[in-house]
């Protein structure tokens, strides 16, 4: 039975670990990843800090990547291209890969990842738990769901990953969408112990997501 987990992890030989250790205040969300070369996977992750000089001069020395590079930038976040290092980092990719496991959502911030992910059953989840476990990595497991709680029936919540839901929700039922806006960001954010760049993901995903779902499909003279 599919299951899906929410937990966070510590260590410096996870990817971008000493950086993040480094540099408390950076804020880093995947966008994706794939391996060509299964000993070098590539993280595409965009971050949000104050000061992007020192950034990149962690980014130099962080023994867990072998490169980076710049691919686009706006005015409070960076899109970055990393390759991991095959001999120096915890190579939790692979182990993933190797276990049937899917990244759903990535956030790295104040020292440590905060990761969903999918796994085919118990087992292999327990297999991925206890690798990292193996290797020293701080495991701090908040939230397990199988069945029904991992694929809901509902079309929009199909359309949804439960992480996009849930801000989605938690957001309406604050105020954060009526006008005039009855609360802040950052309310939303405190309520699931996260970076208000984390929740503002989260949302505008969520929203983009139900846009081309329903939104889109409808608009008279729009091509799908």
């Amino acid at each position: 039975m599919c299951l899906r987990a929410e937990f966070d992890v510590t260590s410096p030989d996870l990817v971008l670990g000493p950086t993040l250790q480094a540099m408390p205040s950076v804020e880093l969300t995947i966008e994706r990843q794939y391996a060509l070369d299964p000993a070098q996977p590539i993280t595409f992750c965009w971050v949000r800090c104050p000061d992007r000089t020192h950034l990149e001069q962690l980014l130099t020395t962080d023994r867990t990547i072998t490169s980076f590079q710049q691919l686009e930038q706006t005015p409070d976040q960076t899109l970055y291209r990393v390759r991991h290092s095959d001999d120096e980092s915890l190579s939790a990719y692979r182990e993933w890969v190797s276990v049937g496991g899917q990244l759903l959502e990535g956030h790295g911030s104040d020292g440590r990842w905060s990761m969903t992910m999918r796994f085919p059953d118990q087992e292999a989840f327990a297999q991925y738990h206890a690798y990292l476990e193996d290797h020293g990595v701080e495991f701090d497991l908040h939230r397990l769901a199988t069945g029904a709680e991992v694929e809901p029936p509902q079309a929009a919540t199909e359309t949804l990953t439960e992480s996009q839901r849930e801000a989605l929700i938690l957001a309406f039922e604050y105020g954060f969408f009526s006008v005039p806006r009855e609360t802040e960001l950052s309310a939303v954010a405190d309520a699931f112990n996260i970076s208000e760049q984390a929740v503002s993901e989260r949302l505008r995903r969520g929203q983009a997501r139900l846009i081309e779902e329903y939104v889109l499909p409808a608009a008279p003279g729009v091509d799908q």
